[in-house]
């Protein structure tokens, strides 16, 4: 199975306004459930997995974040790609104390965990195309947001 099958358009965002991690993680679980693709504990999970394994990145061309949790609170496999107008500070992968102000924040929802390191690459190696990076980097709709990154999945296979 490709993980393509992980991208789905009604999970592409575009927040204009979130103040911090909690409100971000919030809104993100109410749309996840909403849509049936989270448990009820996905958020307690993902909040307090993001405080003791940050998942901030600085990347070559954006700084990112990939918060996930274990798949007992995924009902559905995906991956909510979110732009953010204003960043929000997650703190950076492997660190105790560095902070990284997040433009993007992939979050993940695993149903298996060779699904998750496969993935997990891929989404690396994407971090460091500076094409891709850089169109998502630009002005853009949620609908191309999502086709940008859906392309370049589409493009390793």
């Amino acid at each position: 199975m490709t993980i393509d099958h992980y991208f789905s358009e009604e999970l592409a965002d575009i927040i204009e306004e979130s103040n911090n991690q909690e409100e971000f993680f919030s809104y993100i679980f109410q749309k996840l459930k909403h849509k049936g693709y989270v448990e009820d504990s996905f958020y307690e999970a993902v909040t307090e997995r993001e405080k003791d394994y940050p998942t901030g990145l600085k990347t070559p061309f954006l700084s990112v974040a990939i918060p996930h949790t274990d798949p007992t609170h995924i009902k559905k496999p995906f991956v909510f790609i979110t732009k953010l107008y204003q960043p929000i500070s997650f703190g950076q992968m492997g660190s105790v104390d560095e902070k990284v102000e997040a433009h993007y924040v992939f979050v993940l929802g695993f149903e298996k965990g060779e699904e998750q390191l496969v993935l997990l690459q891929n989404l690396m190696a994407m971090f460091s195309d500076e094409r891709t990076m850089t169109r998502l980097s630009e002005n853009i709709s949620e609908h191309e947001m999502y086709s940008i990154v859906n392309q370049y999945y589409i493009n390793k296979e």
